[in-house]
């Protein structure tokens, strides 16, 4: 089936007007405490890994291993910043260190990322959107789903059934895809990256193979990674545009209103306030629920952004009740709300 532009209708885009002041206040990257943060998540992930070498027990392994999990969550939303210029102001400094720091040891490059991303925000929800594009072929992300079909992704996800899916659809983020080609998928990912990228590596997994607990350090590297990337980061894929109305620019976009264990697990750094990232980019992650009690001052934003309490409550929108077994389809608007 051809497919056609999506139009925007009168009135789509929500009014910044009120809120640019405010906005411009809370446009201020805090370098020191970015920097604190991403040596605290080294850290924490590099002692977990320590421990678990040295008391050399299967338990320790699995508890090191969702530690250092959820760190890797954290570096994946700092990729997230650092796409946007938000992990230090200075953008040479920004891309340097989020590349070597958080992107390259997740497999991916920030100037790759970027590329991608900013279409993203800039046709969010339309053709031009690659990551609609692929919400559209992936069967994984159509919805509803009844529960039966909502528990055997779930399950499928945690077991790496459907990691090839992920890992193709995440390929055009990766150097190692774009090294022989780099405009292969239409981002041009320069000889000077690849150099960096190239030198990079040499060290780090230079590093970790000269060292005798090797394959211990890669089993605590990759394996978590894998988990992560392939459940938690997935869900919280899928909570940000999948199911929504999408009539107004509000509707179009959900931010998840997190637990305690959804922060740790699957959103930290407030990325679950994804509404008010797609409408305000420039605000970095401490200000995101600054900025979100704002907007709900204005009666036309609490009527009709698409805010969910928690990704349970995301995954219930997701799995109406009238959704039958084995049913799914292109994505469907979900009115829900709470």
């Amino acid at each position: 089936m051809e497919e056609v532009a999506k139009e925007r209708p009168p009135g789509y885009r929500y009014s910044r007007r009120g809120t640019l002041a405010l906005v411009r206040e809370l446009s201020v990257i805090d370098n020191r405490r970015n920097a604190l943060l991403l040596v605290l998540q080294w850290a924490i992930a590099i002692g977990a890994g320590a421990v678990a070498i040295h008391v050399d027990r299967i338990p320790v392994y699995l508890l090191a291993g969702f530690v250092i999990g959820s760190r890797i969550q954290c570096l994946a939303v700092m990729m997230h910043d650092a796409c946007h210029g938000m992990l230090f102001s200075n953008r040479r400094l920004n891309d340097l260190i989020g590349d070597i720091f958080v992107a390259y040891p997740l497999g991916f490059s920030i100037d790759l990322y970027r590329a991608n991303h900013m279409y993203h925000h800039r046709y969010t929800n339309t053709l031009r959107d690659r990551d609609y594009r692929v919400q559209r072929r992936d069967s994984d992300q159509h919805f509803p789903k009844s529960g039966a079909a909502m528990a055997w992704l779930l399950v499928r996800s945690v077991t790496g059934l459907n990691f090839h899916r992920m890992a193709r659809d995440s390929r055009v983020w990766a150097p190692f895809a774009n090294f022989h080609n780099p405009g292969r998928f239409g981002y041009d990912f320069s000889l000077g990256l690849r150099i960096r990228y190239v030198l990079w590596a040499l060290l780090f997994y230079g590093l970790i193979l000269l060292s005798p607990f090797r394959w211990k350090i890669l089993g605590l590297l990759l394996i978590p990674q894998f988990i992560w990337a392939n459940v938690f980061n997935r869900i919280r894929a899928m909570a940000e545009h999948n199911g929504v109305a999408d009539e107004r620019e509000l509707n179009g976009t959900r931010t998840v209103i997190p637990t305690l264990l959804d922060r740790f697990l699957i959103a930290p750094f407030n990325v679950s306030y994804h509404l008010e990232h797609h409408l305000f980019p420039s605000v970095p992650w401490p200000n995101l629920r600054r900025l979100h009690a704002h907007l709900m001052t204005d009666p036309t934003y609490a009527a009709d952004a698409h805010i969910t309490r928690g990704y349970w409550g995301m995954i219930r929108e997701l799995m109406p009740p009238r959704a039958s077994a084995g049913e799914s389809g292109p994505v469907v608007p979900s009115e829900a709300k709470s």
